[in-house]
């Protein structure tokens, strides 16, 4: 017997309780409003969801997302079910938008040069494009951001290698900057979410596979030999090809199509793909994990956390899964302490580390991140110093001025191990060596506003908002509001944030990132 479904398409009347746990009225040009159903409903997603006379821009049992790009009264209509499923009911409301802001912005502007690795075009994918066409050759395409200390890694380590350069001899190489807009169409297009991504694609710009996080030279030149044997199957056409055949068959395709689905944030879909296949086992309980994430859904993530810690123990990525598991049940990741210690002693020094796209020192502050989780500080600081003494060995291998990553990551760990003078000097001297330079002048500002020197952190964030475009100066406007709210000049610090308000747009994907430092502020000018 059918369950009766009872779909009211009218406004809820102001005695009619509403499903949702609250319904804005307000929101700025461009801005994301997220709503949630109250507890035992979820949102239809079967159902029309509309956002403005469009789709809504993404909607789970859990979450409903929707962008205000037009100004005016901005109706929104969201489906909402019992999770008994014995009624559904369209919850109708207008959010009022004041103004569109303007297109261009000081944060868009083209970004300031950026030493591109021996052999890569920068920042030009329609010129990559069209020589990958006409030489009929594959594209390596490296996203990175000057902030990034593993897309630091990859281009002072790994690029400029004679192996590196010997593999990528018959690839067309890109390098496209996160934080400059030019980035925004390929970062949505192929779902970016992570840095560095490295894909490789055909002539035709279709995805044959992809890879996030530094992967050292022989991991490396092992991903770009496998994807030319994998050149005749596009990852999509795999996608199509498991989903003709048994659960259990294909294990390896299984795992890889998963695992790309995983990577552009498609979490049902990946599970789906997964299937049963033993090889596949891991990307399903990745799946499951991610999903939950996506969908809120609490008890879900908890149950797939303990599934991953009990059965994935062998993982450099243990600590980490430990570490969500702490924040959410923390007597069951107590119990794992052992565990996470032990993995991390092997891990730290086990030379296949770069396979996973990780270096020690990756290793010993996810350990850190585990004992601030279990309120061990004294275990997190030795673990934060132990990271930075890692950093430091990476360090030595180059001169200061070219070690970026290495060093963007030791300061940050001297910092967090309460060894304040030390951070302080290495980022005084990282400042003189990289002078035009966003990452430290930023890094800096955030300790010396630690310290509770005003003045200093206030030069720092301006040598920021100097040095910066696209995302990262929103960063640097967030950092400079924080230092003058510290100052008690809350009056600059609101014309601060309402001129960059003002002057900036965000790309239509509420997955790009700069939707996020956008967030940032909002809130904080909601502080005053």
């Amino acid at each position: 017997m059918m369950t009766l479904c009872l779909v009211l398409a009218v406004s809820v009347s102001a005695a009619e309780p509403s499903l949702l746990v609250s319904r804005p009225q307000k929101a700025l040009a461009n801005e994301v409003i997220e709503l949630k159903p109250i507890a035992g409903h979820h949102f239809n997603i079967e159902a029309p969801q509309k956002c403005g006379g469009a789709k809504a821009d993404s909607v789970t049992p859990r979450r409903f997302r929707c962008q205000m790009r037009a100004a005016g009264r901005v109706e929104v209509v969201a489906s909402v079910c019992d999770d008994a499923k014995s009624f559904c009911r369209q919850e109708r409301f207008e959010v009022n938008v004041p103004g569109a802001w303007r297109r261009m912005f000081r944060a868009a502007r083209p970004p300031k040069p950026h030493a591109a690795p021996a052999g890569f075009l920068i920042n030009q994918p329609q010129k990559a494009l069209a020589r990958a066409r006409k030489t009929h050759a594959p594209l390596f395409v490296h996203f990175f951001g000057i902030w990034c200390p593993p897309c630091n890694m990859l281009e002072e380590a790994v690029y400029p290698g004679k192996e590196f350069q010997n593999a990528a001899a018959p690839f067309i190489k890109l390098a496209l900057d996160a934080d400059a807009e030019l980035s925004w169409d390929w970062k949505a297009r192929y779902k970016i979410g992570g840095y560095p991504t490295l894909l490789v694609l055909d002539e035709r710009g279709r995805e044959i596979s992809r890879a996030v996080g530094y992967r050292s030279t022989s991991a490396l030149k092992a991903f770009l030999n496998e994807s030319k044997f994998m050149m005749s199957e596009p990852v999509e056409k795999a996608a199509k090809d498991i989903a003709r055949s048994a659960p259990a068959e294909n294990g390896a395709r299984r795992a890889r199509v998963a695992r790309w689905r995983l990577e552009r944030g498609e979490y049902a879909l990946a599970l789906k793909a997964a299937g049963t296949a033993p090889e596949a086992r891991r990307q399903a309980l990745l799946a499951r994990k991610e999903r939950a994430e996506k969908e809120d859904d609490a008890p879900a993530l908890t149950n797939a956390l303990k599934e991953l810690t009990a059965e994935r123990r062998g993982d450099p990525e243990l600590t980490e899964w430990a570490t969500d598991l702490a924040e959410r049940d923390k007597p069951a990741a107590e119990t794992l302490a052992d565990a996470v210690r032990a993995s991390s002693g092997r891990w730290a020094g086990d030379i296949s580390l770069g396979e996973h796209g990780l270096v020690p020192g990756d290793i010993h502050a996810s350990e850190a991140l585990f004992w601030e989780a279990l309120g061990r500080a004294p275990d997190a600081k030795a673990s934060w110093f132990s990271a930075a003494l890692a950093y430091d060995a990476e360090a030595t291998a180059s001169p200061l001025g070219l070690a970026r990553g290495a060093n963007i990551e030791r300061a940050y760990c001297l910092q967090k191990a309460g060894r304040l003078e030390e951070a302080r000097a290495l980022y005084a001297s990282l400042v003189d060596a990289y002078p035009d330079e966003f990452t430290f002048h930023y890094g800096y500002g955030r300790l010396l506003l630690e310290l509770k020197e005003y003045q200093a952190a206030l030069a720092s964030a301006h040598g920021a908002l100097k040095n910066s475009y696209g995302d990262n100066w929103l960063r640097a406007v967030a950092l400079e509001a924080k230092i003058l709210k510290a100052l008690d000049r809350k009056e600059d610090m609101a014309r601060s944030l309402d001129a960059a308000l003002a002057e900036a747009s965000a790309p239509k994907s509420t997955a790009v990132r700069t939707h996020r430092y956008l967030a940032e502020l909002r809130r904080l000018r909601a502080e005053l």
